[in-house]
């Protein structure tokens, strides 16, 4: 466990030395900021709050959860924050010296995956930041219950999508490739099977209930109302593990050439 704090530490410190993660905190600050905006301007309006939020106790739900712009932004940050980790590190060679050491390829991925994970949750802490102030500023009162629910979700969730982008830079020497590759595959997490699920749904189809337990957006609209089913966090841990172990062997073969 050593050597994974160090070359953590080693991943963490390689983040900020470039300008690239303070683009996209800042990028998620603003973010934050508009959507924040919009829920403010939403709930201002009597009518709008009548009509849209009347069955919902639990503002996160339109914040985060059914946002277009929050999961546009974790398709465009998780594949930049992810891109470098292994392909960087063979397409300069650092991977075979890295290999050298007491360290083992699972130690590295391991690492590797958890500054991923990091910088992740520290995307989302914008978004917890302003709801003090809609709690004891605008005096809109919301359950707590709904909040850590889907912080339980959103956590384990990037766990998962983090863990793809790794497998993704640990295939290739080129960032971009990477990048796109990871982009390719949380597209069709979060974009294509929930229109696969609507669309099984109005047919009704045999496939309808699995494409819906295994959509992203209706996991995490679940989470936001307050339902936290295990299933879906173990199904999130259970492909990250798989995912991890899959790079495992793709360094090891790798760097046993």
């Amino acid at each position: 466990m050593r050597h994974v704090n160090e070359l953590l530490r080693r991943e963490l410190a390689a983040y900020f030395l470039s300008p690239m993660a303070y683009l996209v905190l800042l990028a998620f600050q603003v973010l934050a900021f508009l959507n924040f905006w919009v829920l403010v301007d939403t709930l201002s309006d009597p009518v709008r709050t009548h009509g849209e939020y009347s069955s919902l106790n639990d503002p996160m739900t339109t914040y985060i959860s059914s946002s277009p712009s929050f999961w546009l932004g974790m398709l465009m940050a998780i594949p930049v924050l992810t891109m470098r980790l292994l392909a960087e590190e063979r397409r300069s060679g650092t991977i075979e010296t890295l290999l050298t050491l007491p360290v083992t390829e699972t130690q590295v991925v391991l690492a590797k995956w958890l500054a991923g994970v990091v910088m992740y949750l520290v995307l989302l802490i914008p978004f917890a930041l302003y709801l003090p102030f809609l709690y004891y500023q605008a005096h809109f009162p919301f359950d707590v219950g709904p909040l850590i629910a889907l912080a339980a979700g959103l956590t384990t969730l990037g766990m998962m999508l983090v863990a793809i982008g790794v497998l993704c830079s640990a295939s290739t020497r080129n960032q971009l490739v990477a990048a796109i590759w990871t982009f390719a595959v949380l597209f069709c997490l979060v974009g294509m099977i929930p229109l696969l699920a609507q669309f099984a749904a109005r047919t009704r189809t045999g496939w309808a209930e699995a494409l819906q337990y295994t959509s992203i957006l209706h996991q995490v609209a679940a989470f936001g109302l307050g339902r936290l089913d295990l299933r879906h966090l173990a199904l999130h841990l259970s492909a990250c593990v798989l995912l991890l172990s899959l790079t495992v062997r793709i360094v090891s073969a790798r760097g046993n050439r």
